[in-house]
């Protein structure tokens, strides 16, 4: 009797493993009716925390993110950091996408920072590994009473410094009046 049930189970075990051989795989379906791309995993009021030296480097804090196979999307975006003088400084966007640890903030971004500077431009380019922001668009950059146009920059945001293209300054003594 125990050699029958023992035989039964095999070939059953046998049998459910031919079926799993040849049946088709199970695919999750990547794209909707419309055509538009359905996202993996939604996470809504995210937090993503990046920890050097026993102490938070920078946090990224998204309304929305749409995480897909190759990239994530992200909506309303607020990411702080911290420079080597200890500065905070803050990027705002309403939309980015992530993808080989390159942040691209898309549309309406603002950089800030603790001591007066700041940075307003479109389509511009996070480095996660080197920490710099570019952007080929145009830009304006102000710090203090200076304000700064320009077509394209780099800038180090650990450093602080920027190098830009083709650029336009407008620099006011402190103090005095035009």
């Amino acid at each position: 009797m125990a050699i029958r049930i023992l035989i039964y189970t095999s070939l059953l075990f046998i049998g459910m493993m031919f079926f799993l051989i040849f049946k088709e795989p199970y695919v999750i379906h990547t794209v909707d009716k419309e055509g538009d791309l359905i996202p993996e995993i939604e996470l809504f009021h995210a937090q993503n925390y990046q920890i050097k030296e026993g102490s938070v480097e920078s946090i990224v804090r998204s309304e929305r993110v749409a995480r897909y196979r190759d990239f994530d999307k992200l909506y309303v975006i607020h990411a702080g950091h911290k420079t080597k003088e200890g500065l905070r400084g803050v990027l705002d966007s309403d939309e980015g996408i992530l993808k080989d640890n390159i942040l691209h903030f898309k549309t309406n971004s603002h950089y800030f920072r603790d001591d007066g500077v700041s940075l307003d431009g479109e389509d511009i380019f996070y480095n996660l590994k080197t920490e710099n922001l570019k952007s080929d668009k145009p830009f304006v950059f102000t710090q203090k009473q200076s304000r700064t146009l320009g077509d394209s920059f780099v800038y180090q945001m650990k450093e602080g410094t920027i190098s830009a293209t083709n650029i336009h300054s407008f620099i006011q003594q402190v103090g005095k009046n035009k």
